[in-house]
């Protein structure tokens, strides 16, 4: 693919993308304040001890508290003065810990319940509660960009640089298979993949889920690419910036590995190209064993544990787990089968916005149609393309393995979100089943995609939605 055609996509779609983070819900219009209370930022501000500044009503500084590097985020809540509502969204499912005595620590959430144990006064510790990759990234970028720094606007550049290279990534593909490059199906494609699923919806929010939703796509999509196009130390470094954004996407290992080229190379090569590919996972990833270690005293506690959930949720998680087979069928119903709702007034009567995600999710072939065309995508002519087919799709469901087991399906979301965990390969099988299917029934089922979730981007924009339902 030519670097005139990657650079025109990602252009192209940041801007539609800032264009949708500004008229948002966490945007600028009607409130000319970014909210910078992302979780990530405010963990990135911790580890480099960046001063809290404190503001009057019109946002002159009037005082500054020294901050330490530091683990936890705790004097950005105690000292934090908020001057956005929404805010209190972008920071909720905060994980509180509570110190005893003894130095232990307990889900804030649950400390009541602890007989003849009591946490000391002042005691109370803020932790993010989300694997650290997005913090990892933001970091750099914390003393560059200052107060011009918000997850809105990063995340919509972020997001256009995924599918710029999905698009690349799927033209390689084709190739591979010895498809050519068929113009009319790239470009179905690209469409697809930047407004054909619930992307279109994720990447305008900036909150603290679905930024580091989107970092992890976009350095998963990072990862593929470079690997297909032999860059190894880029490939491993984007693809533990993807494990450590969303953990689900170690399950794209198989093709990672598939595309880097490893299995047709000699001992000793093959060996070196090993190392240049994992350097990035294993030191990413080791760093965010550690800290978690360091904070809550296990590798595998990323502090989901600490964080305050809602009575249902909790009770989910304490009966069954925060993985089980148990959730299995209701996730699945949730995010492939659900049907939208329908809205009624007291008397019964349709009324606006009519149609909407249930609050648990949207069933796939209703958020993005052209999903059905996935079947089309099992057959290949030679050996060769068998096993990328089938490395792709077996990283495919992994990915969304997780997901389909968890006690939550993402709770007020417009279809299943956590489906996006495997979006590069889902986008490329997809895009090989338009190559497949007649011209008009392609364009049909990429325009409905894109017409369901423009849908729920005009929602989202005027306020009717998720509000109505959650």
């Amino acid at each position: 693919m030519p670097t005139s055609r990657f650079l025109r996509v990602w252009l192209l779609w940041s801007a539609l993308y800032t264009a949708l983070a500004v008229a948002g819900p966490n945007g600028l219009l009607g409130r000319p304040v970014w909210p910078v209370a992302s979780q990530h930022l405010f963990q990135a501000r911790a580890w480099l001890g960046v001063d809290i500044e404190v503001v009057d009503e019109v946002g002159v500084e009037v005082d500054r508290l020294p901050v330490e590097p530091r683990l936890d985020v705790t004097p950005y809540f105690e000292n934090r003065p908020v001057r956005d509502p929404r805010e209190n969204a972008l920071v909720s499912n905060l994980a509180v810990a509570a110190r005893l005595g003894d130095g232990s620590l307990v889900p804030a959430q649950e400390v009541w319940g602890i007989r003849g144990r009591t946490p000391d006064a002042g005691a109370m510790v803020c932790f993010v509660g989300f694997p650290p990759g997005p913090a990892f990234l933001l970091m750099p970028l914390v003393p560059l960009l200052g107060g011009f720094l918000a997850t809105q606007w990063i995340g919509a550049v972020l997001a256009g640089l995924g599918v710029a290279a999905v698009d690349a990534l799927a033209t390689g593909l084709w190739d591979r298979l010895g498809l050519g490059e068929d113009p009319v199906v790239m470009n179905q494609t690209m469409l697809l993949a930047g407004a054909g699923t619930v992307w279109l919806w994720v990447v305008m929010d900036g909150g603290t889920f679905l930024f580091a939703q989107t970092v992890g796509c976009v350095a998963l999509a990072v990862a593929l690419l470079a690997a297909a196009r032999g860059r190894v130390f880029i490939a491993g470094l984007a693809f533990g910036l993807a494990i450590t954004s969303r953990p689900a996407m170690l399950g794209a290992l198989p093709f990672w590995l598939g595309l880097s080229g490893v299995a047709g190379l000699r001992n000793i090569e093959r060996l070196r190209r090993l190392a240049a590919l994992f350097v990035g996972p294993a030191v990413l990833g080791g760093t965010a064993l550690l800290l978690n270690h360091l904070r809550f005293g296990s590798l595998w506690d990323f502090g989901y544990r600490f964080m305050i959930l809602p009575p249902f949720l909790r009770e989910r998680w304490v009966e069954h787990g925060q993985l089980s087979w148990h959730h299995l069928w209701r996730n699945v119903q949730a995010v492939l089968l659900n049907p939208p709702v329908t809205l009624h007034d007291e008397a019964g009567g349709l009324v606006f916005p009519f149609l909407v995600s249930d609050p648990v999710g949207m069933g796939l072939l209703f958020v993005t149609p052209a999903s059905v065309l996935l079947v089309l995508a099992v057959r290949a002519v030679g050996t060769r393309e068998r096993w990328i087919l089938a490395t792709c799709w077996l990283s495919l469901l992994l990915c969304w393995a997780p997901g389909l087991l968890y006690y939550n399906t993402g709770w007020v979301q417009w279809g299943g979100r956590f489906l996006l965990d495997g979006w590069p390969m889902w986008m490329l099988l997809a895009g090989l089943g338009l190559s497949r299917t007649p011209r008009r029934l392609a364009w049909l089922l990429v325009g409905l995609s894109v017409l369901c979730n423009f849908w729920a981007v005009v929602l989202v924009i005027a306020r009717v939605w998720p509000g109505c339902c959650s």
